[in-house]
């Protein structure tokens, strides 16, 4: 049977993606605060009479003590913004946060009743249109969140290394020595390319049938943590972390929820923005060198630009020096190449590709000149005129 697509197994492959990336707390809040500032920008001027209601029983609920969810409300005003994957990253990046903090008992009656207090605060300013005074206050919540789970002794900077594997169609068995097999990858501290072992190794190692091996690999495979080679010399090798696995899922369920090419590029812009003042802040002769061999590659490619031409933004995204951004920058660009690959011809990638070189080399300058203003304004240009190309 076919079923509606769900967030949990996004969360599970994002998570398990960040902590092969060794993604820390801060890192998380620094990409919670991009996309939520972006969410107060939106919502004050999307909200309806209905989102109005909700808000309002939302903060009532909240103030006496009754909300069932505290993170309900982020929740909510990214729905009230109309784009389906600015909702989606919401969604993971708060349920990511809370896998770093293991103590529920600290969130007393005063702490819940001050993050009441600041919601309400955040949902009046959102519904009297004060988009301006709405990012402040989220802002504002947010550093005061991110500090509180810091003065925790509970709270782990780096996610717990027992972070599970699922999969709907895997026995629990396949999926305990999944488990056990990842868990084997980080105490061994094994890196991209070393053998976990062979078939049989690995049935005598777990003591378990061929059958609930291969379950189990298909599940590392499916998250792109091992892949098993046949023939002489094969076996069960480790993979480099990749977000491949996560975006396939995305683009399904986005796709289910009617995503737009505007709500992709929209989101886009707000993380590509945000990560131009990171590499500015970041920038050395290393970076310099990286930028510039991207834009070569690009230039050089011949028949296909979108590979190489993503690279660029790919580059960018990674000197940022917060891996969870790169992470949300990196999903985004293969979304987007999807809709390209769906929707111009090969005369058409010519024409843009030129167009898109240009503006990549145009933007690469200004970086290196450490050009804060004029960087965002060639980058926020560059994504408008892109996304024209795909409406």
């Amino acid at each position: 049977m076919i079923t509606e697509p769900a967030t949990d197994g996004i969360v599970d492959a994002s998570v398990l993606y960040l902590y092969r990336a060794d993604a820390r707390l801060d890192e998380v809040f620094e990409a919670r605060l991009v996309l939520e500032e972006l969410v107060t920008q939106l919502a004050p001027g999307r909200v309806d009479e209905d989102d109005l209601a909700r808000l309002r029983e939302l903060v009532k609920g909240e103030a006496a003590g009754v909300a069932g969810d505290y993170r309900a409300l982020h929740s909510l005003l990214a729905a009230i913004t109309k784009n389906p994957a600015l909702e989606l990253f919401v969604d993971i990046l708060n349920t990511v946060s809370l896998l770093y903090f293991a103590d529920p008992k600290a969130l007393t009656h005063k702490t819940l009743d001050d993050v009441a207090h600041a919601h309400s605060r955040i949902a009046e300013a959102v519904i009297g249109g004060d988009a301006g005074l709405a990012r402040h206050r989220m802002r504002a919540h947010l550093e005061a969140e991110a500090e509180f789970l810091r003065r925790r002794r509970s709270t782990r900077q780096v996610l717990d290394p027992t972070t599970s594997i699922k999969a709907p169609d895997a026995s629990k068995r396949a999926e305990g020595v999944a488990r056990e097999m990842f868990s084997g990858i980080v105490a061994g501290r094994l890196a991209t390319g070393d053998l976990i072992g062979s078939e049989a190794e690995l049935m005598e190692r777990y003591g378990v049938s061929r059958a609930i091996i291969r379950e189990a690999v298909r599940l590392l495979e499916h998250n792109n943590i091992a892949a098993m080679r046949r023939g002489p010399g094969g076996g069960l090798f480790v993979l480099a972390p990749s977000v491949s696995a996560v975006t396939d899922v995305v683009a399904l369920y986005l796709e289910h929820h009617g995503i737009r090419v505007a709500s992709v590029f929209e989101l886009r812009m707000g993380v590509e923005l945000a990560l131009i003042d990171r590499v500015i802040d970041n920038m050395d002769a290393s970076g310099e060198e990286r930028l510039r061999a991207a834009l070569e590659r690009e230039m050089a490619a011949s028949e296909d630009f979108t590979i190489a031409a993503h690279d660029v933004h790919a580059v960018i995204a990674s000197l940022s020096g917060n891996r969870v951004l790169e992470f949300l920058s990196v999903v985004l660009i293969r979304l987007s190449r999807l809709h390209e690959l769906g929707q111009l011809s090969s005369r058409s990638r010519r024409t843009v590709g030129s167009e898109v070189s240009h503006a990549h080399g145009a933007i690469i300058e200004a970086l290196i000149a450490k050009d804060r203003e004029l960087s965002r304004h060639r980058m926020q240009r560059h994504l408008e005129v892109l996304s024209g190309f795909f409406r």
